[in-house]
This record gives C-alpha cells, sequence and structure tokens, in this order.
C-alpha cells in the first residue's frame, strides 16, 4: 500500500457559485445541485478524478441520508476533494458557515487525517458580481494557504457583456485564475493541472481572522473595486438578454403579480404530476395485476402463494403505482431549481415568512421538507438566529413531503372521477397550500411561547441570473432521485407488506395480531370515520408514510375486500365495517384522513433527526402534539361534515 498521505483540496466560496458543479466534474460524482443559497449544509468527500477513475468516495444529497457522524477513512496517496457551504466571509454567522471554516481550521475533527488545514485551497468566484466576492478572496490569500481561483458564470457574465481578464486578474491576485463552466466541464482540465502543481506536500496551519473593524470592510471592498476597475472590460449598453431578465425579475418578484406567477406555476406543477404520470400508472397498475394473478396461478391456494400475490405483490405495487407521479414531482421541481425561479421564491415569501416570525432563510428548508423532512432538518442550520432556527425545525414535518405522494395519490384517487384527473392538480395544491397555512399558524403559536428574542440577521440572497435548464442534468438528477427513493422506500415496504401479511393472518385470520390490535385502538378511531382496519395501516405509517398505502393493500387482500387484479381503490370501494353494510371510505372519512396525514407526523426517522438536532424533549414534544393535533382535527372534520349532511 502506498504509504504517502492523502492530500485535501478544499472547495471554498459564495453561496451559489458553483462548488457542488465543480466538486462533481472533479470527482466525477453524480450530486443533486440547485441555485438557491443554503442547499449544502454537510461536507462531501470524493477521490479527485485521475487517469479516468470517476469513482466518488462517499456521497452527499440522497434525499433522507444521515450527515456525517463518524470520520471517513482516507486512502493514502490519493489527492481528495471536500466540498463545503456557501460562505461570504471568513466570519462565521451561522452553523453551514461553520462546517465549511472547519474543512480550513481543523479538518482532522471530522476526517481521519493527521492534519487541520487541508494542502490546497480553491476559492470560487463568480464572474458576474466579482466586487462583492473579491474580499473573500483576500482573506483566503491572506492566510498564506496555497489557492487557486476557479472563475465560474462566465457565460453568464459574457451575457452581460461584462467580461473578466482571468490573466490580469491571476496578476493583480499573485494566483492563477482559472475559468471553468460547472454545466458543461470547461476548464477542469486547467484547473487539474494546477491543482498537480500547486498543491504542496505539506499544507499550512490556517487560522481565521480576528472580526473586522467597519474600516477594514470598507477598504476591503474599495480593494474589490479597483480590482474590478482593472480587470472587467464591462459595456456600458446592456444586451438586450440581460434586459429581458430585469422585464422578467420585476414581474416574479412583484407583491401581486409575483404571487400570482407563483399561485400559476404550482397549480401547473401539480396538475402535471396527475396528468403526466397517469399512462406510466396504469401501466405500472396492470403489470402488477399481471404478476399477481401469475403468482396465484403458479403457488396454488395455499399460505405462501397468498403471501406472495396478496403480501409481496400486492403490497409494494399499491406503493410502486405512484412512483411516476413523484419522479415528475423531481422533474418539474427541477426545472425550476436549474431556471433560476425558486430563489425569486425566497425573496417572495420573505416578507409573509416574516409576518410569522421567520424569514427568508428558512425557505429552503421548508421547500427540502416538501421532499424529505430529513435533509431539510439539516438545512435549517443554515439559519443564524436560534429562535427562527427552532420554529422552521418545528413546522419542516408539517410541509408535504414525497413521502405522502402515494398517500395523496391514493385518497384524491378516492374522490376524484377517473375523467377529471384535472381536478387532481387543483386538489394537491390545495393539500399544499393548506400545509403551509397550518404551518403558519403553527409558527405563530410556536413563536409567542418561545422566549427567545428574534434574530436581529436580516435576510439577504443573491439571485442568480436566469437560465435555461440544462435536460440533461435534470433528468440525471431526478433519475438520482427517484431511485434514491426506491432504495430508502424500497425495502421497507417489502418489509411492512410481509409481516403485515403475517400479522394479519397469525395465529389466525380472524384472531391474528393485527386484528386484535385494530380492535384495540377502534375507539380512538370511531371519530375518524374508520375501522380498525385503517387504524393498523396508520400504525404501520409510522416506519414511512408511504408503507400506509401497502398496507392498507394488504389489509383489504387479506380480508377479501379486493385483490391487485381489481385494484386498491376498488377494495376501498367495497369496505364495510364489520357486521354492517356501512361503507368506511366516504367523502368525510377521506377527507378526515387527508387532514390526519397533512399534521400527523407518521415518520420514526423525522423523531431521531429532531432529537440529534434540537433535543429529546423538542423531538417527542413534537411528535405526540402533532398526532394528537392530528386526531383532534380529523375527527372535527369529519363529524363537521357528517353533521351538515355530506356522508
Amino acid at each position: 500500500m502506498n504509504s504517502e498521505p492523502c492530500k485535501i483540496i478544499a472547495l471554498i466560496g459564495p453561496p451559489n457559485a458553483g462548488k457542488t458543479s465543480l466538486y462533481n466534474h472533479l470527482t466525477g460524482s453524480r450530486f443533486k445541485t440547485v441555485n438557491y443559497p443554503g442547499a449544502t449544509v454537510e461536507y462531501s468527500v470524493g477521490r479527485l478524478r485521475k487517469q479516468g477513475d470517476l469513482t466518488p468516495l462517499s456521497r452527499k444529497g440522497d434525499e433522507c441520508c444521515e450527515p456525517h457522524e463518524t470520520k471517513q477513512q482516507l486512502e493514502p496517496g490519493e489527492c481528495q476533494v471536500i466540498d463545503t457551504p456557501g460562505i461570504v466571509s471568513m466570519i462565521p454567522r451561522s452553523q453551514d458557515e461553520q462546517v465549511a471554516l472547519s474543512a480550513l481550521t481543523s479538518l482532522n475533527s471530522f476526517l481521519a487525517v493527521p492534519n487541520s488545514s487541508p494542502h490546497l485551497i480553491i476559492v470560487l468566484l463568480d464572474a458576474t458580481q466579482p466586487a462583492r466576492h473579491l474580499p473573500l478572496v483576500r482573506q483566503v490569500l491572506a492566510t498564506g494557504a496555497s489557492v487557486v481561483v476557479a472563475l465560474t458564470m462566465n457565460d453568464l457574465a459574457k451575457k452581460m457583456e461584462q467580461d473578466i481578464n482571468a490573466d490580469k486578474l491571476s496578476g493583480l491576485l499573485g494566483t492563477p485564475v482559472v475559468e471553468v463552466d460547472g454545466r458543461t466541464g470547461e476548464g477542469v482540465t486547467e484547473l487539474l493541472a494546477w491543482i498537480e502543481m500547486r498543491t504542496p506536500d505539506q499544507p499550512k496551519v490556517i487560522s481565521l481572522p480576528s472580526m473586522p473593524t467597519m474600516q477594514e470592510i470598507q477598504e476591503n471592498f474599495r480593494w474589490a473595486d479597483s480590482i474590478v476597475l482593472q480587470t472587467v472590460r464591462n459595456s456600458q449598453n446592456k444586451s438586450s438578454a440581460h434586459a429581458e431578465l430585469g422585464i422578467l425579475d420585476r414581474i416574479t418578484l412583484h407583491p401581486v403579480l409575483g404571487l400570482l406567477v407563483f399561485a400559476l406555476v404550482m397549480s401547473t406543477l401539480f396538475g402535471t404530476v396527475f396528468w403526466a404520470a397517469a399512462p406510466l400508472m396504469d401501466g405500472i397498475d396492470s403489470a402488477f395485476a399481471y404478476l399477481s394473478h401469475v403468482a396465484s396461478s403458479l403457488l396454488g391456494n395455499n399460505w405462501f402463494g397468498h403471501l406472495i400475490a396478496d403480501g409481496v405483490i400486492a403490497g409494494c405495487g399499491a406503493v410502486l403505482v405512484f412512483v411516476p407521479q413523484i419522479a415528475v414531482l423531481f422533474l418539474v421541481m427541477g426545472l425550476l431549481e436549474d431556471s433560476g425561479y425558486l430563489a425569486r421564491g425566497a425573496m417572495l415569501v420573505d416578507r409573509f415568512l416574516q409576518l410569522i416570525g421567520l424569514n427568508g432563510k428558512s425557505f429552503v428548508p421548508l421547500l427540502s421538507g416538501n421532499a424529505c423532512a430529513i435533509p431539510a432538518a439539516m438545512s435549517a442550520r443554515t439559519i443564524p438566529g436560534r429562535r427562527e432556527r427552532l420554529l422552521t425545525l418545528l413546522v419542516i414535518p408539517l410541509m408535504s413531503c414525497s413521502a405522502r405522494l402515494p398517500v395523496w395519490g391514493l385518497l384524491l384517487g378516492f374522490l376524484i372521477p377517473p375523467d377529471k384527473l384535472w381536478l387532481g392538480g387543483f386538489a394537491l395544491t390545495g393539500i399544499y397550500v393548506a400545509s403551509i397555512t397550518f404551518a403558519s399558524v403553527i409558527a405563530v403559536i410556536g413563536g409567542k411561547l418561545l422566549r427567545i428574542e428574534p434574530s436581529l440577521t436580516g435576510f439577504q440572497v443573491e439571485l442568480p441570473m436566469w437560465r435555461p435548464p440544462t435536460l440533461r442534468t435534470i433528468l440525471v438528477s431526478t433519475l438520482d432521485r427517484t431511485w434514491s427513493y426506491l432504495q430508502r422506500a424500497g425495502l421497507v415496504i417489502l418489509a411492512v407488506s410481509v409481516g403485515f401479511w403475517l400479522f394479519m393472518n397469525l395465529p389466525s385470520q380472524d384472531h391474528s395480531v393485527a386484528t386484535l390490535l385494530g380492535h384495540w385502538i377502534q375507539p380512538l378511531l370511531t371519530p375518524m370515520g374508520v375501522d380498525w382496519r385503517v387504524g393498523v395501516a396508520l400504525l404501520a405509517a409510522f416506519a414511512a408514510r408511504e408503507v400506509f398505502v401497502s398496507a392498507l393493500a394488504v389489509v383489504y387482500s387479506v380480508q377479501g375486500f379486493g385483490d391487485t387484479s381489481s385494484g386498491l381503490l376498488d377494495a376501498m370501494r367495497k369496505a364495510t365495517f364489520d357486521g354492517s353494510n356501512h361503507l368506511v371510505f366516504t367523502t368525510a372519512s377521506t377527507l378526515g384522513l387527508i387532514i390526519f396525514f397533512m399534521i400527523a407526523l407518521q415518520c420514526l426517522t423525522t423523531v431521531a433527526v429532531m432529537r440529534r438536532e434540537v433535543s429529546n424533549k423538542f423531538a417527542f414534544g413534537q411528535m405526540f402534539g402533532f398526532i394528537a393535533l392530528a386526531w383532534i382535527l380529523a375527527s372535527v372534520t369529519v363529524q363537521g361534515l357528517r353533521f351538515i349532511g355530506i356522508a
């Protein structure tokens, strides 16, 4: 084995400057990148690309991954690249900035390396706004470390007729400046050459600078302005493309028009989730129906045949049929992210978030919560104020995560006629709007209960330029995120489907474990208008929210209300209470279940993350509080609808 110690290269730069895109090119990774601030809150370590080796050392960015808790074991004799959260200064103000600066000053605290500082620092400089980002470059250069400057966003700068002379900038800074394109990889070969030349055998120990005075801050920006004047060739006439960008911002950021555009975009997004995914869902449903028929024919009418047909196939198929909807959601969200629209969303909602005790910094965690609460909770580390961070963590589980999408698809599919799928888009939009509204109410109430002063830190965001989305990148990201969902949820769904079938049949079907448990909790379910079968499926959902669908499919297959060939929706339409002809699923009870799933904290992994991010008291109080509130509001909804004659 090569005994030469590994060398560490750190990527440092402002938010939204393209660090993760560059990291992907340097390591051959395919991590999801987004163009709004706060996307990266953990570090990533990857092996520097060399002689066609594109294997990443580790992954960050999976939808429900855990943060790194132990030191990474690095191979000796190699160069490793570490991607960090965005910073604008070497004076940390939040947890994510502290993570980035730890990569410069205490590297051995979270990586298994002997040195506290990296061998080489690559500082990213956004070519569209050099005057704002050059002070950070100056701070890094002042440490005396070996530095290479990567000049990014050059294509956008040229559209603005703002061309930077990289050679002259390199001479003024006294360090190599390399133009790179994070989308195409142009310039990465030259950067790799400079990395090889500029990486020393031993790193320089770096310490953080002291808090600068106002005079020093002003002097840094005067220095940056002088550098810009000497290196930037800027035409006095704005290009037509740049003028169009101003028009788009005036529309999307307008306090009235912007909200209308936002509502239209969201309605289009959720409508697309329904109609675009429908053909694929029908195909998957037919495939599982065929598999169930084949399994029943081959295995016969025995316990093993029923386990495979009613347990494995019925349970897994009931959830996997909604994967096209999840993929379409990821695809459309990727288009919005890559275009630059979601960064405008942060600006648009900042005023509203301030009214409920939050600010625009909460936008990214709340938005991430629509994918998964776990990375959303981790991304809340970007929020400087403790009060705002706790309130954000409090309401993140109320965001409608992707694991709920199969539940929404099932329940809305029961309520909405098959020939009016366009109503599904509006209904799904309504669910998301209701989730946000309820989260806002909880944030206001929570803010009054918290005895913590609001942070004086305001919200600032550097808006990225509008740009056409890169379809190939978005498709790859969509496939990765969908596959990540399948990997995360697949084994859980399979295990719960098999286990649930056993619970429904052992020791006997009439006196099974699930039946006894369901009848025990029936008094709690009656006000919600559902029976014990739905109750045991709700309990199974604590493993993962989407498991509710597979558990329900297994229950009704075993109970004889339907099978995979007739579909879960058909089984729900036939299901009645024990000893009665009263239907379990009605308009009232289905709406009650939607209310319950909007509020209840039905994911134990989320509880574990909240324990780590805050405390046991916070996590368990949040879990039991939301469950109780969900039960109360669902029961009130069902009984209220029945009172006015809606069964």
